[in-house]
């Protein structure tokens, strides 16, 4: 695990931009040079920085650019441009170490063995992350009994519900106790009674008390306003907003009156932008 330094942010993000090769009709568009392919921009020179101990917001409608941005962060997507730092450190293409102090959760995990027990998972997922057996045995004791889940354990991943597989996905993020969590949208099929005591602990026991910073996608506006302090509002690729919670409630309510909630807040902020500069979502024909 990258030890914490508090001098430098926990994420920076500068000038990210993510360009798509889209297909053009007939077999002519596989042999033009990439420069010359229509391109479909999903990320436009994005820029945002997170302090440690931090729940940050990335707030945004379906396409905009939300899960690109988190895979790029997570060193699983290059960037056509731009640079991303965890810890100081820059994730890339000649430095993959960085990975090690992240964690990663996105929704309707796939990837677990459902014929396997969930302890069984863990500890295939903990060798993978180089824990050796005696630390995945103590991790996933502490992490069974933080998620309440201890009596699941040893029952095969198959019988799990909904709930329990997402806790297992941030159980299995966790092994390794990363400093930075990136949150793909973890509660967006769990109902109220679930998704609330997950959030209640990413809140109070893994930022609060142990301090780890998150990255949480989302486009559930109650959800970001129970967890954020910052927010990042994603539309069509490009940052519109990027600031505290309390500033963007601010600035939205001096337009649109005391009452208005985030959703209304995050509407307006929306249509502003698509006023200002309609997308094409195509470049460098």
């Amino acid at each position: 695990m990258e030890k914490r330094s508090d001098k430098v942010p926990a994420l920076e993000v500068i000038d990210l931009v993510k360009d798509y090769p889209r297909a053009a009709p007939g077999l002519r568009s596989f042999f033009l040079p990439s420069g010359r392919q229509a391109k479909v921009r999903a990320l436009d020179g994005v820029s945002f920085t997170i302090d440690h101990g931090r729940v940050c917001g990335l707030l945004g409608t379906n396409g905009a650019g939300k899960t690109t941005l988190i895979k790029i962060v997570m060193n699983l997507l290059f960037p056509t441009s731009g640079t991303v730092r965890v810890m100081g450190r820059e994730i890339g293409k000649r430095d993959t170490g960085a990975r090690s102090g992240l964690g990663l959760v996105i929704s309707e995990e796939r990837s677990f063995y459902w014929r396997l027990t969930g302890r069984r998972n863990l500890e295939f997922f903990a060798a993978l992350q180089g824990l050796d057996a005696r630390t995945a045995a103590r991790r996933i004791h502490e992490l069974g009994e933080l998620l309440d889940m201890r009596e699941y354990l040893d029952v095969p991943f198959s019988d799990y519900s909904s709930g329990m597989r997402q806790r297992m996905a941030l159980a299995r993020a966790l092994l390794h106790d990363p400093r930075l969590l990136l949150l793909d949208e973890p509660t967006r099929s769990l109902s109220p009674e679930t998704a609330i005591p997950l959030q209640e602990f990413i809140r109070d026991h893994l930022v609060r008390k142990e301090g780890k910073t998150v990255l949480l996608a989302t486009q559930d506006m109650r959800e970001a306003e129970r967890l954020c302090q910052e927010v990042v509002v994603l539309h069509r690729g490009r940052v519109v907003f990027s600031g505290t919670l309390t500033h963007l409630l601010e600035e939205g309510r001096r337009e649109l009156g005391a009452g208005a909630d985030l959703t209304d807040v995050f509407i307006l902020m929306v249509g502003r932008a698509d006023k200002a500069e309609p997308a094409t979502g195509e470049v460098g024909r």
